[in-house]
């Protein structure tokens, strides 16, 4: 027996199955869409012959359509509100039904929503074809932790991920650093070693300036432990900065029992700041 194509809506209030009802508006006034953070398959909106990319906004009440050809599909949509839509389907007359889109229960606060669009917008540099943000860790590398932080930039090109280290055991790491984004040129080695103790409060990496740059630390076996994405600032710019990542941390994590992605969504966000650093 095939498996049942299912409409999974994750969201604080429940909603039921929605494929041809009415469209659902919001709020009379507000311009506050969702966007596509995830896809597998080709997805269409309201009809449109053109296929859904990441980042692209969804209205409240938009069909989505799955195309009728290949095996699963499946969509992933976040909205500012915090509900996080999932739609799958694995047969050609459920795709082509269609899920509708649900409200916005409230609408974001102004920084919220700045960002939420500075996230789709950097989505929406990614090629047509992306599925996913990032590609999927595998292996070891899956198990190491994620971080997100902000780091002043030393007259000499370091910085300090010290912050990012609280829970790694003391030893000999190696530390392999690499652009994330459109950032300046690094004239850091990729590889570094690192002596961490728990008790420093300082771990110097060097960067080479301004930028964001995608940390892993592993050990002696070369296990990676910590992949640390850093934006590198200017001092001047650090208390600003660190302030935008925690109120963007402090948001996503209300919403993360709703099936929100922290990680790798704080990770497109602090690409999203690159426009903001020195050049």
């Amino acid at each position: 027996m095939k498996p049942i194509a299912f409409f999974a809506l994750v969201a604080e209030v429940l909603w039921g199955v929605l494929l041809s009802g009415p469209t659902v508006a919001v709020a009379a006034g507000s311009d506050a869409t969702g966007m596509v953070w995830e896809k597998q398959g080709d997805w269409h909106l309201n009809g449109s012959p053109n296929a859904l990319r990441l980042g692209e906004a969804i209205p409240p009440g938009g069909l989505l359509t799955g195309d009728v050809e290949g095996q699963a599909h499946s969509i992933v949509i976040l909205l500012p509100d915090g509900q996080r839509m999932l739609c799958q389907c694995y047969e050609a007359k459920t795709c082509s039904q269609g899920f509708r889109v649900p409200a916005i229960t409230q609408q974001p606060q102004p920084a919220v929503w700045e960002m939420f669009v500075a996230v789709r917008n950097v989505l929406l540099l990614l090629p047509a074809t992306a599925e996913t943000a990032f590609p999927t860790p595998a292996g070891r590398a899956a198990m190491a932790v994620n971080s997100e932080m902000v780091a002043a930039v030393s007259p000499q090109g370091e910085i300090s991920i010290a912050p990012a280290l609280r829970v790694l055991p003391s030893g000999q790491y190696g530390l392999r650093v690499s652009t994330d984004g459109q950032t300046t040129a690094a004239t850091a080695p990729s590889v570094q070693p690192l002596d961490w103790s728990a008790a420093q409060k300082v771990a110097q990496v060097r960067v080479g300036g301004p930028g964001l740059y995608r940390i892993r630390v592993s050990d002696q076996a070369y296990v990676p432990r910590f992949e640390i994405e850093v934006l590198a600032t200017s001092p001047a710019s650090l208390a600003s900065e660190t302030a935008g990542l925690k109120m963007a941390r402090e948001t996503i994590l209300k919403w993360t029992h709703e099936g929100w992605p922290l990680h790798g969504f704080l990770r497109v966000y602090l690409e999203s700041r690159l426009s903001a650093l020195p050049q």
